[in-house]
């Protein structure tokens, strides 16, 4: 029996239930802390071989810069924007797409993704509410939460943290600015909170992120991704890492996958690389 399955034995016994069948797989990870002024990275992509993320509710509307070596480098602001609470960043070859949609205790009625061109301009946005949800009030259980986004073809696909099922709900928003009122194609049974999403285009992979209440990390790999989805073919990892709150993926290649993990006070922010063989 290797470490991650004695590990996800563990986990079982702790959260009561039985998780999704683990990867077969064999995932080496290694990590550098990031900058504190990054403390609560949220989203990641690239640009010219560089990353880029920022801080998620109500920091600033900046994009900070960092390279492999988790070494800030600059920072870019994103003008004529709100960070209500920004959780994903995605992009295609011709604009970058930052999610304004997090939703911590369903209340927001002020959801958006805002469309950047690839010099980081303001050029429109995308509104979005949920065809299901009817109230508004505080609470801390809800399925009305998304902080995953990922570039799908000519579409966006939002993944829902949903506090209440622990699974997660798959969206499907088209690129062009406007309204949409959402209702879900699909359910991941993940039974954890969703936190971030990256799709390989070449590939056909998509990655995600998110952990549970507990504070047990995953990585989760969906080859030959579509909507709906072959849950079948889901590949589930446990990540040794704690204590960490991961955050933000980004596929480089199927064998390797980066990832960040905010500070929520339990120490420096972190740059994760997992390859996978």
């Amino acid at each position: 029996m290797n470490r991650l399955h004695r590990l996800a034995i563990i986990v079982i016994l702790l959260v009561g239930f039985v998780l999704p069948e683990l990867s077969h797989a064999q995932l080496t990870l290694t990590s550098k802390d990031l900058p504190r002024a990054i403390n609560e990275t949220s989203g990641l992509e690239v640009n010219n071989g560089l990353f880029l993320t920022f801080n998620d509710s109500g920091g600033t509307t900046e994009l900070f810069i960092f390279d492999q070596g988790a070494q800030r480098l600059s920072s870019i602001p994103v003008e004529q924007t709100k960070n209500v609470d920004w959780e994903d960043i995605t992009a295609d070859l011709d604009h970058y797409y930052i999610a304004d949609t997090g939703n911590n205790y369903g209340k927001r009625c002020d959801q958006k993704i805002y469309i950047l061109s690839r010099s980081f301009v303001l050029l429109d946005s995308i509104t979005i509410s949920y065809k299901a949800q009817k109230s508004f009030k505080k609470r801390k259980k809800h399925p009305f939460d998304a902080e995953a986004l990922a570039s799908f073809g000519d579409q966006l696909v939002l993944f829902s943290k949903d506090r209440k099922t622990q699974n997660s709900a798959i969206y499907l928003i088209d690129k062009k600015a406007g309204h949409y009122d959402l209702e879900p194609q699909d359910t991941l049974d993940v039974r954890c909170l969703i936190t971030g999403a990256d799709y390989h285009e070449a590939s056909g992979l998509m990655g995600l992120v998110g952990y549970s209440p507990d504070g047990v990390q995953y990585l989760f790999m969906l080859p030959d991704f579509t909507v709906p989805y072959d849950q079948s073919k889901m590949e589930t990892f446990v990540l040794p890492v704690n204590p960490a709150q991961i955050e933000a993926i980004h596929i480089e290649s199927p064998s390797v996958i980066w990832m960040t993990s905010e500070d929520e006070g339990l120490g420096l922010p972190r740059l994760f690389k997992a390859t996978i063989e």
